[in-house]
This record gives C-alpha cells, sequence and structure tokens, in this order.
C-alpha cells in the first residue's frame, strides 16, 4: 500500500509541478519581461524594426512550429492554442513612447541631411 501512495504522490507533484511552471513562463518570469519589452526597445531604436515585426507576426512566442505554418493561422487560433495573447502584443501606437522615437528619426534626418550637405570630405573640426 505504502508503494502505491509514494507514484500517487509523484503523480500529483507532477501535475502540480506542471501548472506552477507554465503559470511561471506565461504569467510572470518569461514572457511578460521578454516579449513587448523586447519589441518597444528595437522599435524606439530603430534597431530592424520592420524585419522583427515580421519575424514577430511570423513566429510563435511558445510552441515550436514552422513559420509558413504559423504565418497561415487565422489570430484566433494564435491567441487559443498558442497563447499569443494581447498582453504580450506590442503595439507602437499604445506601448512606445513616441517622443523617443520622434527624438530619433530627428537626429537620423539631421545627420543625413547634414552629410548631403557638406562639400568636401575632410572631417569636421
Amino acid at each position: 500500500m505504502s508503494s502505491n501512495s509514494g507514484a500517487y504522490a509523484a503523480l500529483y507533484a507532477s501535475c502540480v509541478g506542471f501548472i506552477l511552471l507554465t503559470s511561471l513562463l506565461l504569467f510572470l518570469s518569461g514572457l511578460p519581461l521578454q516579449e513587448r519589452p523586447g519589441a518597444k526597445k528595437r522599435y524606439e531604436k530603430g534597431e530592424g524594426w520592420p524585419e522583427y515585426e515580421k519575424y514577430l507576426h511570423d513566429t510563435s512566442i511558445l510552441i515550436p512550429m514552422p513559420q509558413a505554418v504559423w504565418r497561415k493561422l487565422p489570430v484566433i487560433v494564435k491567441r487559443t492554442i498558442g497563447c499569443e495573447w494581447p498582453m504580450y502584443v506590442f503595439d507602437p501606437v499604445k506601448h512606445a513612447d513616441q517622443s523617443k522615437v520622434q527624438n530619433r528619426e530627428a537626429e537620423e534626418g539631421r545627420h543625413e541631411s547634414d552629410a548631403g550637405n557638406r562639400a568636401s570630405t575632410e572631417p569636421l573640426q
């Protein structure tokens, strides 16, 4: 009888461990700390944002799946089966600091226009 109780205890511990680990990844430490903040940083710095946005659209955040398959799935399937909930999705209008983006774009525009207006290739002093 005691050998059965040990097996049941291990079974219950496995179930509780799975639920605990999944909850930690989905709600506390894994995806919330990585997905939206990572996309926000890339968007605000302008580091390959169009390519990264396409990557986010084509890649599952939790379930390994070929990009060609994931890309064609409807949003409802991505949200239910793939756990791609709105709390992980980065929306530039809602989540980005637009003043940082405007400052970066202004700096890039100023540098490009300054480089185009110079008559000589000598370094500035």
